[in-house]
């Protein structure tokens, strides 16, 4: 998202503070994956390429979105239901039902499919996303995709993980880039 804005967005308030709010996230991350511990022959490079691939893609989504859909005042909500009604249909046209009526035979299951991922984990996170891309900008928005490995790091200890002082370290990291993204626009105004 920071490179996609250099390019396309010059409303955007690129500064010092921000690089380094992305660069704090980014070693947060890193201390939490680790990749040095992988073996390097078990690496596949397709693999590598295709998460780099995605990656480029999700860091474009937030530049397009301020650049080309906030300017256009639609709501979030309804940005949101395009978005999942077009990919709905797309996946109609290319997926195989059979069998899909199985997922509504255990009502508890279908309920927290349709609630849990349905309308909290993907409606919600996609109202979120169009309304902090709107009001606080894409690389500010984008910073948020640090949090999901402090989230998991949270969530393995609770289930019993132990958490080392690295990934202690590498949380707080993050939690200071994502503070330094979110507070750089302010700075810069």
């Amino acid at each position: 998202s920071f490179l996609m804005a250099l390019l396309f967005l010059r409303d955007e308030p690129l500064n010092a503070r921000s690089f380094t709010g992305l660069l704090l996230g980014f070693a947060g991350v890193l201390l939490i994956a680790q990749p040095w511990k992988s073996d390097v022959s078990q690496i596949n490079l397709a693999g590598v390429m295709y998460m780099v691939a995605g990656s480029l893609s999700v860091g474009c989504s937030f530049v397009y979105a301020r650049k080309f859909l906030s300017p256009l005042g639609i709501s979030s909500v309804a940005l949101c239901t395009y978005q999942i009604g077009i990919a709905l249909l797309m996946l109609l046209c290319v997926t195989d039902l059979r069998g899909a009526s199985h997922l509504f035979d255990d009502t508890r299951a279908a309920i927290g499919l349709i609630v849990g991922l349905g309308l909290t984990g993907t409606g919600l996170a996609y109202i979120l996303y169009y309304y902090i891309v709107r009001h606080l900008g894409a690389v500010t928005a984008a910073g948020a995709t640090y949090i999901p490995p402090v989230m998991a790091l949270l969530i393995g200890a609770v289930a019993g993980e132990p958490v080392s002082a690295l990934g202690v370290v590498a949380m707080v990291l993050i939690l200071l880039g994502v503070f330094i993204l979110q507070t750089s626009r302010r700075v810069a105004r």
